[in-house]
C-alpha cells in the first residue's frame, strides 16, 4: 500500500531453484559415460555436483566419465575446486574425468587457472548459436607476447 507522495515498495524474490544441472547421462559402447553440465558451478551448487558425479561413480564403478560443458556458462574458484575434487576422487576409483568440450566462459577460466590440459580441454564452443567456437590451441597467446589470430 503507497500513500500519495510515496513510492510502493517492491521486495524481489529469488529462485531457490538449482542453477546445475546435470543431463543427458548416457553410457557409450567403449564403456564411458557421458554427461552434460548445463548451467551455472559455483559455491551454492558445489554439493549437486559432488552427489551427482559420486552418483555415477557408484552406478558405473570405473568407467571414464567425459563431461559436455558447452552449455556450462559460468564456473568460480569454488566450481574449480568441486570440479578437481570430482576428478580426485573418481582418479582414485579407478576412474578418470575430461571435459573436451567446453563454453568460451568456462574456457577461459580454466586458461587463466593453467587447467585447460588438467581437464583434457580441447575445444570450446558455445550451446546457443552466434558465440564463437575453436580449438584450444588457437586461442593461446604466444609466449614471445605477440598476438595470435584465431584461425
Amino acid at each position: 500500500m503507497s500513500t500519495a507522495g510515496q513510492e510502493p515498495s517492491v521486495t524481489f524474490a529469488y529462485s531457490s531453484a538449482p542453477r546445475l544441472h546435470i543431463d543427458g547421462i548416457t553410457p557409450a559402447a567403449d564403456g564411458s559415460v557421458h554427461l552434460c553440465l548445463i548451467g551455472e558451478l559455483d559455491q551454492e551448487e558445489t554439493d549437486r555436483l559432488h552427489a551427482g558425479i559420486t552418483d555415477l561413480a557408484h552406478r558405473y564403478a570405473s568407467a571414464p566419465i567425459h563431461i559436455d560443458a558447452t552449455r556450462l556458462t559460468f564456473l568460480d574458484s569454488a566450481g574449480i575446486r568441486a570440479l578437481l575434487i570430482c576428478r580426485k576422487r573418481l582418479e582414485q576409483a579407478g576412474s578418470r574425468m575430461s571435459m573436451p568440450r567446453v563454453h568460451p566462459h568456462v574456457f577461459q577460466v580454466l586458461q587463466i587457472t593453467g587447467l585447460l590440459d588438467v581437464f583434457g580441454v580441447t575445444e570450446q564452443t558455445a550451446g546457443p548459436a552466434g558465440e564463437p567456437t575453436g580449438h584450444a590451441d588457437e586461442f593461446i597467446p604466444a609466449a614471445s607476447g605477440d598476438e595470435r589470430e584465431a584461425g
